[in-house]
């Protein structure tokens, strides 16, 4: 089975989101230099073209392929909780959908072992969970 995660955004977060991986253009241009790392030299092309053009979204693809992966309905309304309502923890998310966040927890971290979610540091050190992607499309 293969799975595409696609993410859309703009220039702008585009721009702002290789800032945070990579610091500056020119920091990329000397790490690529030095590796010849593929992703990078598509990373420091895009950056170059989007830096011009900071209105245009961007659509871009991640895929996932395996013969184990397999999304329980509480997976979905999970992942869908995560979109619409914007959890500020896994407590939070455990609420929003009614469930013990013991039952949660563990559906969370093979999410995110999976590479549907990540998780952002929030207050007291909670796990804020977010996705990476705005559609999931499944090919079998």
């Amino acid at each position: 089975m293969i799975i595409t995660l696609v993410k859309k955004q703009s220039g702008i977060e585009f721009i702002k989101e290789m800032e945070e991986t990579y610091k500056s253009i020119n920091e990329l241009e000397k790490l690529f230099e030095r590796t010849n790392n593929m992703k990078m030299y598509v990373d420091l092309q895009n950056w170059k073209y989007y830096k011009d053009n900071l209105d245009e979204t961007i659509e871009t693809t991640e895929s996932l392929i395996t013969n184990k992966l397999s999304l329980s309905d509480l997976d979905l309304i999970i992942l869908n909780t995560i979109k619409h309502e914007k959890p500020r923890s896994i407590r939070d998310l455990a609420n929003k959908i009614n469930k013990d966040v013991s039952n949660i927890q563990p559906k969370v971290k093979r999410l995110e072992d999976e590479g549907f979610i990540k998780f952002e540091t929030g207050i007291k050190n909670s796990k804020i969970p977010y996705l990476t992607f705005d559609e999931i499309k499944l090919e079998i």
